[in-house]
């Protein structure tokens, strides 16, 4: 096994990749370059970058996620 980048994923963190479901992938087109939420547990919250509607998608539907890059960590602002 050949693991090239690991990625702590956080569910209160904002995140910029590119997501491949299996809807899209079936239908032949690209993965969504969007921002996205790994909450709630078990489901993607998405953005697209290019636009267009906030959907809450199962991780069961997701194939791949990549080119993952924390870009808005959550703050507390109650500590």
């Amino acid at each position: 096994m050949y693991v090239e980048t690991v990625v702590q994923i956080n569910e209160r963190d904002t995140y910029q990749a590119t997501v491949r479901t299996r809807t899209t992938t079936a239908a032949g087109r690209p993965g969504i370059d969007a921002l996205v939420r790994f909450s709630p547990a078990g489901w993607l919250t998405i953005k697209p970058l290019a636009g267009g509607r906030v959907t809450v998608v199962s991780a069961s539907e997701v194939l791949d996620v990549s080119n993952i890059e924390r870009v808005q960590a959550y703050d507390d602002e109650r500590r």
